[in-house]
């Protein structure tokens, strides 16, 4: 017999080395913005959202930390196409990124990024470590309800991810997920953005 997967959905977990410093750094100046500035709503109940303007800012960590995870993301498109025998293009990317500074009991709701080829998610402190599925990543099924085969979860419908400190998560940026409410004492400190790849023209000959 065989079996063809079809449609599948990769969600790239990348642990970052060497990142300490920079983490406590963008956490110190995440936590002490989210206690002198009030902060946006969006998909967040609870917790503090910053301006989605991280990626316009010139001061420390924010150009350091950003061209990180443009090396990251390149070299996650370079994995992703070659599972799949592509080369991928020479791309310039057009970045949106948000702080989210959750406290006990934030959480947010389902959600998605249609508009971004790539949305992600680094945690710079993921806070208490917590029993239970306290502010983990939940990724919802695509497609919509289906019946479930009793006693046989062959087609799961939710994907869960738990944060840690230093990891960063791609995802195509229609996945709808949410973030489970946290439980912890410490602030947990993430940073979110939405990628849009322009394929650059090939250098002249």
């Amino acid at each position: 017999m065989e079996i063809l997967e079809i449609f599948s959905t990769p969600i790239c977990m990348r642990p970052l080395e060497d990142v300490d410093a920079l983490n406590a750094e963008l956490t110190a100046v995440l936590v002490a913005e989210s206690q002198a500035h009030p902060g946006i709503q969006r998909s967040n109940v609870g917790g503090w959202h910053s301006v989605p303007d991280l990626t316009l800012r010139r001061t420390a960590p924010f150009p350091a930390f950003f061209q990180r995870m443009v090396a990251e993301l390149e070299a996650t498109l370079r994995t992703l196409a070659a599972r799949r025998d592509l080369a991928p293009a020479r791309y310039r990317y057009g970045i949106q990124a948000w702080a989210m500074v959750m406290r006990q009991g934030d959480y947010t709701v389902l959600h998605d990024h249609a508009e971004s080829h790539l949305s992600a998610v680094y945690y710079a402190d993921a806070g208490d470590d917590v029993e239970g599925p306290s502010a983990q990543l939940a990724f919802a099924r695509p497609g919509g309800g289906f019946a479930e085969i009793p006693g046989l979860p062959l087609f799961p419908t939710t994907c869960l991810v738990r944060p840690r400190t230093g990891l960063l998560v791609l995802f195509p940026g229609y996945l709808q997920h949410y973030v489970h409410p946290y439980r912890g004492q410490r602030p947990r400190v993430a940073i979110s953005f939405n990628v849009r790849a322009e394929a650059m023209a090939p250098p002249s000959p």
